[in-house]
Protein backbone atom coordinates (compact mmCIF):
# COMPACT_ATOMS: atom_id res chain seq x y z
CA UNK A 1 0.00 0.00 0.00
CA UNK A 2 1.33 3.76 -0.78
CA UNK A 3 1.60 6.09 2.22
CA UNK A 4 -0.87 8.64 1.19
CA UNK A 5 -0.71 12.26 3.19
CA UNK A 6 -3.75 12.58 5.12
CA UNK A 7 -4.71 15.91 7.08
CA UNK A 8 -5.78 15.63 10.88
CA UNK A 9 -9.06 16.33 9.92
CA UNK A 10 -9.38 13.59 7.85
CA UNK A 11 -6.86 11.04 9.94
CA UNK A 12 -9.63 11.71 12.58
CA UNK A 13 -12.51 10.70 10.61
CA UNK A 14 -10.57 7.58 9.36
CA UNK A 15 -9.95 6.82 13.55
CA UNK A 16 -13.08 7.50 14.60
CA UNK A 17 -14.94 5.10 11.79
CA UNK A 18 -12.42 2.45 12.68
CA UNK A 19 -13.15 2.36 16.28
CA UNK A 20 -16.94 2.73 15.92
CA UNK A 21 -16.76 -0.64 13.63
CA UNK A 22 -13.83 -2.44 15.74
CA UNK A 23 -16.07 -1.78 18.59
CA UNK A 24 -19.59 -3.28 17.08
CA UNK A 25 -17.21 -6.03 15.88
CA UNK A 26 -16.70 -6.85 19.42
CA UNK A 27 -19.51 -6.25 20.76
CA UNK A 28 -21.18 -8.45 18.35
CA UNK A 29 -18.55 -11.58 18.63
CA UNK A 30 -19.17 -11.24 22.68
CA UNK A 31 -22.87 -11.50 22.47
CA UNK A 32 -22.28 -14.33 20.17
CA UNK A 33 -19.75 -16.28 22.07
CA UNK A 34 -19.93 -14.74 25.63
CA UNK A 35 -16.89 -14.46 25.60
CA UNK A 36 -14.67 -11.93 28.38
CA UNK A 37 -13.12 -8.69 27.96
CA UNK A 38 -9.48 -10.51 28.29
CA UNK A 39 -10.63 -12.58 25.47
CA UNK A 40 -11.28 -9.53 22.91
CA UNK A 41 -8.29 -7.87 24.09
CA UNK A 42 -6.01 -10.80 23.44
CA UNK A 43 -7.34 -10.71 19.78
CA UNK A 44 -7.10 -6.99 19.31
CA UNK A 45 -3.39 -7.32 20.29
CA UNK A 46 -2.67 -10.49 17.28
CA UNK A 47 -4.43 -7.90 15.14
CA UNK A 48 -2.21 -4.70 15.91
CA UNK A 49 0.93 -7.27 15.79
CA UNK A 50 -0.22 -8.58 12.72
CA UNK A 51 -0.05 -4.91 11.00
CA UNK A 52 3.13 -4.08 13.08
CA UNK A 53 4.89 -7.19 11.08
CA UNK A 54 3.70 -6.10 7.85
CA UNK A 55 5.37 -2.88 8.41
CA UNK A 56 8.58 -4.38 9.91
CA UNK A 57 8.17 -6.81 6.64
CA UNK A 58 7.58 -3.70 4.23
CA UNK A 59 11.05 -2.09 5.39
CA UNK A 60 12.78 -5.03 5.18
CA UNK A 61 12.36 -5.59 1.67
Amino acid sequence: MSKTEYSDEQLSEMREDAFVNIKEACMRLQERTKCGNEVVINMLNEVSQFYITQDEKKIVD
